[in-house]
């Protein structure tokens, strides 16, 4: 059975592509290559502005109510009263813990961690882009 794929297969004459093809398919490649770099690129602009403007926004919607919480008032004794918090301090931690306001502290870290992300894919994009394919980025 080997032999006959040998035998059949020594008839047929080796296809060698063209130099002009063999350019040609390697640019589209190159330029897919690029295209998809683009690509990456445009999207991580978009992410990083959004993240941005979603920062932003969370900031001014949640950072009033988080900055107006119990929270500091009592965290304001540590400057004001430190006798009486070092005396209570098992107290004092507990109230602090009470009063945080977790959910505003969450939504606002939601879009910072976004903002993160989006910078890091956008710092890695350009650098793909620039030293990848040595083109400069705008």
């Amino acid at each position: 059975m080997k032999n006959k794929f040998n035998q059949l297969f020594k008839s047929v004459s080796e296809v060698e592509p063209s130099v002009d093809l063999i350019g040609f398919i390697f640019a589209r490649i190159e330029k897919e290559k690029i295209r998809k770099s683009k690509r990456q690129l445009f999207f991580s602009y978009i992410g990083l502005s959004s993240s941005v403007l979603l920062t932003v926004f969370s900031w001014i919607f949640f950072g009033q109510t988080f900055l107006q919480s119990e929270f500091w008032t009592i965290f304001s004794l540590i400057f004001s009263d430190i006798v009486i918090v070092l005396k209570n301090l098992d107290t004092f931690f507990l109230s602090l813990l009470e009063t945080f306001p977790f959910v505003h502290a969450a939504i606002f870290l939601v879009p910072v961690f976004l903002l993160l992300f989006f910078a890091d894919y956008y710092l890695s994009n350009k650098a793909n882009r620039k030293y990848k394919f040595n083109l400069l980025t705008h």
